[in-house]
């Protein structure tokens, strides 16, 4: 008898947990989290795992200095970022988000990834939420709804930046608005290839 997988959410809390989201975000995104934002008791670090193997995860993270902006802004930008956004303990930034390539086309996978972090975010997310990417493509899958707001877009170390806001209760209806896009075009690619077979 087949044995059913079920993908499951872990909040991670241990050093050796920790340790391994930090070594697996920095190899497939080539960017370093910071041990001490790794432990924070401000932030909230998820894991998705998959057969008992970590395939994907998140921050929710909160802290006087918002790792969005030191990331994904040049120096001369943050200040007046920092001014917009006004308190930012009244805002949650998703970041350090992942999804293994093996796992990136798997589209079961991949939903359960973004409805985990819906369903964290609103429960957990302060009123304003704050992203940041390099990916020119997960950049472009943000812009498909209205309900993110590009605030600001930059160049880091060789990459094209850009850094969204919006307020929780949106940004949850966002996700599920990135889901309706990412299933459309699923069903769109499905029909070529059957189409052309």
């Amino acid at each position: 008898m087949k044995t059913i997988r079920i993908p499951a959410l872990k909040k991670l809390t241990n050093p050796a947990e920790l340790s391994q989201y930090g070594a697996t975000y920095f190899q497939c995104s080539g960017l370093p989290i910071p041990p001490a934002y790794l432990q924070s008791t401000s932030n909230r670090v998820y894991g998705i795992y998959y057969n008992r193997q970590m395939i994907g995860g998140f921050i929710l993270g909160k802290g006087a200095t918002l790792r969005t902006l030191e990331v994904f802004a040049q120096p001369d930008a943050r200040q007046r970022l920092y001014q917009e956004l006004g308190v930012t303990s009244e805002c949650t930034e998703i970041t350090c988000f992942w999804i293994a390539p093996q796992f990136r086309r798997n589209t079961m996978l991949n939903t359960f990834v973004w409805l985990c972090l819906g369903f964290t975010l609103s429960r957990f997310g302060a009123p304003n939420v704050i992203f940041g990417t390099c990916s020119a493509s997960l950049a472009k899958l943000y812009s498909t709804t209205p309900k993110a707001i590009l605030i600001h877009q930059d160049r880091m170390n060789g990459k094209n930046t850009f850094i969204f806001r919006g307020d929780r209760q949106v940004s949850v209806r966002a996700f599920a608005d990135i889901l309706r896009h990412k299933w459309a075009r699923l069903i769109q690619i499905q029909s070529r290839r059957i189409s052309a077979a």
